[in-house]
């Protein structure tokens, strides 16, 4: 007599396989989107950290954003970035949105203040979760200027 799953026993593992597969998919992209919320997180933080550093040590900030900051030279041979040199700004794309944060030098008045801009109404929702976690009132960063006590 040989031994062989029925037809109805490999039905049930087929209904048990989909029912998990329906429970354990939307898990692992949550993880996934999770990851790349850190990781844009983190590029913005160090972008930020290396920038006003750059302008502290140096006394002196650049046009280009890029000439300042090693992640941004990454990120801008990745394409996820648009540097404006008529404004010290760079635009960064996070997920589809191309202008998701702007980090931008503002030396309009006596003080120059490295500040993040984030993009009013984000479609993409990496770009939202990133702008949730970086919290745009922890910057503007006063890097130089008479406010800066020495």
């Amino acid at each position: 007599m040989k031994k062989a799953f029925t037809l109805v026993e490999l039905i049930f593992v087929m209904i048990i396989i989909g029912v998990l597969s329906t429970v354990i998919i939307p898990k692992l992209m949550l993880t996934r989107d999770d990851a790349l919320i850190a990781k844009n997180s983190k590029y913005i933080i160090g972008i930020m950290t290396e920038i006003s550093t750059y302008i502290t040590v140096r006394g002196e900030s650049k046009d280009d954003l890029s000439k300042m900051s090693n992640i941004l030279k990454v990120l801008k041979l990745q394409n996820r970035i648009l540097i404006d040199s008529s404004s010290k700004s760079a635009k960064v794309k996070i997920g589809t949105d191309i202008d998701c944060i702007i980090i931008d030098i503002d030396s309009t008045g006596t003080t120059e203040l490295l500040k993040t801009v984030f993009s009013p109404i984000p479609t993409d929702r990496i770009c939202q979760m990133v702008q949730n976690f970086i919290k745009e009132k922890d910057y503007p960063l006063v890097v130089r200027g008479r406010l800066i006590k020495y």
